[in-house]
């Protein structure tokens, strides 16, 4: 495995298209269990949704790959039943990849009491290809060294390339933990998808695809909405958080030819309810063709 950081030594503005289309959604989805409608006080329960993601471009190494997405642990100085659960169903069939997109924990201010606890569930967390992550806003900056020793690699604007039956993964880690954080400068520095290449996006903010489409992503995973985390019944979101569509707010969409991939979460943020939108990993299987 490669890993690279992006150097913004001789900057070069990013031409950022506006334009955007939105098409069909075109993948075989089907659910573990069902999650609650309600969730109060703690994470209780959670869907494991299996997406079957066709990818034109595949290259021939990595028909059937499986990347685990995880998003917005959000935790606390607390371990949760629910933990465990999570980690057996991962140790029981490890994906290839295990790709988290940012919130560790829910504290801005004090994130110390809970570390213990992410270190324990994140020690649960295994991958063939390895585990990634990036910060999420509630982690901030202070909170990259806590990852030290644990089995996920941090990618804050920095790129692993990794060379699986002879293609190539490229995971690119997009920086900081605002949204301003993410420049021309950094979009410019990563340069073009090369051929036979598959090129995934990690993202804590779903509107962040506007402006990275000149890298053209094969996947581009995002987390921060919780799907709304409050919602009407049908899963209609009150509050996105982001500026996106409401529709886009979670689920597996096609964006320009790029899968964008929203994952509800997994824990709280602020006041500890979910309704009508339970917590959620998402596994995807890529593939040329659907079956």
């Amino acid at each position: 495995m490669e890993l690279r950081s992006r150097s913004s030594d001789h900057p070069q503005p990013a031409a950022f298209s506006t334009t955007w289309a939105i098409k069909p959604c075109a993948v075989s989805q089907s659910a573990t269990g069902t999650g609650p409608r309600l969730q109060l006080w703690e994470p209780r329960n959670f869907e494991w949704n299996q997406v079957r993601t066709p990818i034109r471009s595949l290259p021939d190494g990595l028909e059937g790959l499986r990347i685990l997405h995880v998003s917005d642990l959000h935790m606390q100085a607390r371990w949760w039943p629910v933990y465990d659960e999570l980690i057996e169903r991962i140790q029981r069939d490890p994906p290839d990849l295990l790709l988290f997109t940012g919130d560790f924990v829910e504290s801005k201010r004090n994130h110390v009491p809970a570390v213990p606890f992410v270190h324990r569930l994140l020690d649960g967390f295994t991958a063939r290809l390895g585990c990634f992550a990036i910060l999420g806003n509630h982690d901030r900056y202070h909170f990259a060294p806590r990852l030290d020793g644990t089995p996920v690699t941090l990618l804050n604007g920095q790129t692993a390339r990794i060379d699986h039956q002879g293609s190539m993964l490229e995971i690119i880690g997009l920086p900081g933990v605002h949204r301003r954080d993410l420049t021309n400068e950094f979009v410019a520095s990563c340069g073009s998808k090369a051929p036979g290449t598959l090129r995934i996006i990690l993202s804590h903010y779903p509107d962040h695809i506007r402006r990275t489409g000149s890298l053209r992503p094969d996947l581009f995973l995002a987390g921060h909405t919780h799907g709304g985390q409050v919602c009407l019944p049908g899963r209609i979101p009150i509050l996105r958080h982001d500026s996106l569509p409401r529709r886009l707010c979670s689920g597996v969409h096609n964006w320009n030819d790029t899968w964008l991939v929203v994952s509800r979460g997994f824990g709280f943020s602020g006041l500890p309810v979910r309704a009508f939108c339970p917590s959620e990993v998402i596994e995807l299987t890529l593939t040329r063709t659907m079956r």
